[in-house]
């Protein structure tokens, strides 16, 4: 049996974060596997323009992102620009491309458009055989996820599902999964006691600081930015609420550093941490937790059912994915910073409404959407 290869790209984290997800449950099938980044097959300069100057835009120049997206949110058969610009990337992955001829897998698991799109090409020109499997990590689609040679589409809901139709894809080909988040976060959901014997999910944490009496508050700082975040802290230390507040401000020790000097007050209790390992037992102690709108995050959090506050969002995946929560009643888009507060303060007021929408967040999860699309592909013969 060859290897099933899964391929990302690091443009944020999320895309990684659903390959492994994919690995946990691939492994747990016996299902050999490869996990692999396609810039590790491009050079530094393309990888820096790619990946690091999507950090930098993501994070502090919206209106940049906008253009972007707008730019190449088209259809390609009709819009030269998105040809050109597919072909400038497939010219920098010339790696990869030979990596693949020489592996020849039968099958290919990418958590982004650009290793599909370039998939795709290999198999119009015959230098791909295998299958191709595209897992969309957002939930809202952009047109670039849209590729004529690919076997199959994982998608997360009703929304990438009808945009997918829409783009005379067949129904056939796309499969209603969710998005795959690693078995930690799964095993917060009820529903991952149905998973099957053979693949173990780790019990529910054990580990898990005991439930704040007080109104617990998660804010997940990760690509806000610094001055923001500092804001929109001060903003809750000074609204009065009797509240316990759990920072995470991951891998950015600048921010860490910077809330350095404070500390808890008379109505708020404070906590302040870097990385963590244990964000799942952070979430599914929280009351209500404030982060940007990413596809892994939100999935994460759905599973553990807490009730987000969403905030920053990136112009349009992060907007299309706060609006699809909103929709299905999980969670609430802050449009500025100044109304982070405002919600904070509804919710903080309303026991009922926050158990509500921790309800309809658990109906959205999809817990188990990483074994969904191990059966899947297990089933249609192409790793047996």
């Amino acid at each position: 049996m060859k290897p099933v290869q899964i391929t990302y790209i690091t443009a944020g984290n999320g895309h990684k974060t659903a390959a492994m997800a994919l690995r946990e449950a691939l492994n747990a099938r016996n299902v050999p596997n490869v996990v692999t980044d396609i810039f590790n097959f491009s050079n530094t300069v393309f990888r820096w323009s790619y990946s690091d100057a999507y950090d930098f835009i993501s994070e502090h120049s919206h209106l940049a992102c906008r253009f972007v997206y707008e730019l190449l949110d088209r259809d390609r058969n009709s819009s030269g620009v998105v040809r050109l610009v597919e072909k400038l990337r497939v010219n920098n992955v010339k790696g990869f491309m030979r990596f693949i001829e020489e592996n020849m897998p039968d099958v290919a698991l990418c958590t982004h458009y650009f290793p599909a799109n370039v998939l795709s090409r290999m198999k119009e020109q015959d230098l791909y055989r295998g299958k191709i499997y595209t897992v969309v990590t957002d939930y809202g689609l952009h047109k670039l996820w849209k590729n004529d040679c690919v076997d199959g589409y994982f998608v997360a809901g009703d929304w990438v599902r009808d945009a997918l139709l829409e783009m005379g894809v067949e129904r056939e080909r796309i499969v209603l999964s969710g998005i795959p988040v690693l078995r930690k976060y799964a095993a917060l959901h009820p529903e991952a006691a149905e998973v099957a014997p053979k693949t173990p999910v780790s019990p529910p944490p054990t580990l898990c600081p005991p439930k704040e009496e007080l109104f617990s508050v998660l804010f997940v700082t990760s690509a806000i930015p610094d001055n923001q975040a500092i804001r929109i802290m001060r903003d809750i230390f000074d609204a009065g609420m009797p509240l316990a507040l759990t920072v995470v401000t991951g891998r950015n020790r600048d921010l860490l550093r910077k809330i350095d000097d404070m500390d808890s007050s008379e109505t708020v209790v404070f906590r302040k941490f870097g990385f963590v390992n244990n964000l799942h037992e952070l979430m599914a102690g929280a009351d209500v937790m404030i982060t940007k709108p990413g596809g892994l995050t939100v999935s994460e959090a759905l599973c553990a059912g807490v009730p987000l506050l969403l905030v920053n969002p990136i112009p349009y995946q992060e907007l299309y994915n706060a609006a699809y929560l909103q929709e299905k009643g999980a969670g609430i888009l802050a449009p500025d910073e100044e109304d982070v507060v405002t919600y904070l303060r509804l919710l903080f007021a309303d026991e009922e409404k926050r158990r509500e929408m921790r309800r309809n967040a658990l109906a959205i999860a999809a817990p188990l959407a990483a074994d969904v699309i191990a059966e899947t592909i297990i089933a249609e013969g192409v790793c047996s």
